[in-house]
């Protein structure tokens, strides 16, 4: 359907070419705008865009647009925070193998800190959402 176009150019030659831009004929207008496959996905829904518009303004308050935001920066940091608890238990269970090593070659001390640090750190990882959320709700009361 394509033909691959190739050209060789010297380093000099290539930086010093002026960028051209080469109108698309009517054929490949047509295969471009037609086919949903080879618009590209992030230009795929600007085309299929529809206008709305409303019957009457709305008058919005100020505490439904702080409510909105507030909402909004509520769970801005959602994606994060599950990341950092996913993150928590792989490496938890290897600061734990770690301990075990040390446990093995006789430093008893080390090898049994460093497992109980692991454990706590991943318990109070898990549980930082529950406190952020109390301490969420104990701002909203006041």
């Amino acid at each position: 359907m394509f033909k691959r176009k190739e050209e060789v150019y010297s380093i000099k030659e290539f930086m010093n070419r002026k960028n051209e831009i080469v109108p698309l004929s009517d054929k490949e207008k047509k295969v471009f705008f037609e086919s949903g496959i080879l618009i590209p996905f992030a230009v795929a829904p600007l085309l299929k865009v529809k206008s709305a518009f409303a019957a009457e303004a709305v008058p919005v308050t100020a505490t439904e647009v702080t409510n909105a935001m507030y909402e909004k920066m509520l769970h801005a940091f959602d994606p994060l925070i599950t990341l950092v608890q996913a993150l928590a238990y792989p490496v938890a269970m290897v600061v734990v193998l770690g301990g075990a090593l040390f446990i093995m070659i006789g430093n008893k001390d080390k090898g049994f800190s460093m497992m109980q640090g692991a454990g706590l750190g991943y318990v109070l990882v898990q549980m930082t959402p529950l406190v952020l959320n109390i301490l969420v709700e104990a701002m909203k009361v006041i």
